[in-house]
């Protein structure tokens, strides 16, 4: 996940599309399981203050309104999850990276408002994740998708519990017409026609990969797109809505992808929050008014990722 803040096509993209990007962490957890992925239980409150109170230091005061666009690995996944039932109104977009969380809370117990399905939201799986699976994800995006929720679903094949890097330009382009789509006007959010855009569609396989429940995963074998909400060809099943043709191309191109980046844990210090800001390195350049350009230039929008302390990552 740290990947996405050095990489310089990120950090373009983000400059270009005035971004900025965040990367708030939990705390180090004290015990196994120690992760909170309620935002209600005060994780969501949390977050949104400590924007509202960088808006006041930074000198923007549009920071305490921004909208989100949402990207969680793992148990983080499960939160952004629930994130958008919590501020529905704050939410652009939600990225789920392969995931899953310990019982009660994994995603077999999200419940979503009619509000949260009109945020759109791209899930990745891996079909070789040993932690998350492929079958809970799938589940939760079939339920709500089945209800017209703007949502499409990607089987990573050969792809275990990492490496969401490597989606990084499906991720951009599926970011860039979202952003098209959904434009903030008065501060409220634009929903997303369903009815426009393309359908993905999808065959898979059973693997000899299991989750942490015992559940057997897939790996996709075939895939196609289609424009409008037809029906699945024979033998497909649904894998979702995607905005464009080219967004839905790239997805199908995506979908076999295979393991070329290696594993990147986080630093040993998660209590923190690290900014990424295009070219800024730390919180103190946003009040300089000789530090990089990206500086005087602040988002409407924030690309934010959400991650677990490496205690998480690592077990």
């Amino acid at each position: 996940m740290l990947r996405y803040y050095g990489d310089p096509e990120i950090q373009a993209f983000a400059y270009r599309k005035d971004l900025g990007l965040l990367f708030p962490f939990h705390c180090r957890a004290k015990a196994y399981e120690d992760m909170d992925v309620d935002p209600s239980k005060g994780i969501g409150r949390a977050l949104f203050t400590a924007l509202s109170r960088l808006a006041q230091p930074s000198g923007h005061q549009e920071l305490a309104s921004a909208k989100l666009i949402l990207l969680g690995f793992s148990g983080p996944g499960s939160l952004v999850a629930r994130l958008t039932t919590y501020a529905p109104d704050r939410v652009m977009a939600a990225i789920l990276a392969d995931p899953g969380h310990f019982d009660p809370l994994g995603m077999d117990t999200v419940k979503l408002s009619s509000e949260a399905l009109a945020v759109p939201q791209l899930i990745f799986t891996g079909s070789t994740d040993t932690h998350s699976g492929t079958k809970r994800p799938y589940e939760y995006f079939r339920k709500y998708f089945d209800q017209g929720a703007p949502w499409a679903f990607v089987i990573q094949n050969k792809t275990p519990h990492c490496c969401i890097i490597n989606a990084k330009k499906l991720i951009l382009l599926w970011t860039e017409a979202i952003l098209e789509e959904r434009p903030s006007f008065n501060g409220t959010l634009r929903r997303v026609d369903a009815r426009k855009g393309w359908s993905t569609f999808m065959a898979t396989r059973e693997t000899e990969t299991k989750d942490t429940w015992g559940e057997k995963t897939s790996e996709l074998t075939d895939a196609k797109i289609q424009r409008g909400g037809k029906r699945p060809p024979e033998g497909m099943i649904p894998a979702g809505w995607l905005p464009n043709r080219r967004v839905a191309a790239l997805t199908i191109e995506a979908l076999p992808a295979r393991v070329t980046a290696p594993v990147t844990m986080m630093p040993p210090a998660a209590s923190e929050m690290l900014w990424a800001w295009t070219g800024v390195t730390n919180s103190n350049q946003l009040n300089s008014p000789d530090s990089s350009p990206a500086a005087s230039v602040f988002p409407n929008f924030l690309f934010l990722t959400i991650s677990a302390s490496r205690f998480f990552l690592n077990d």
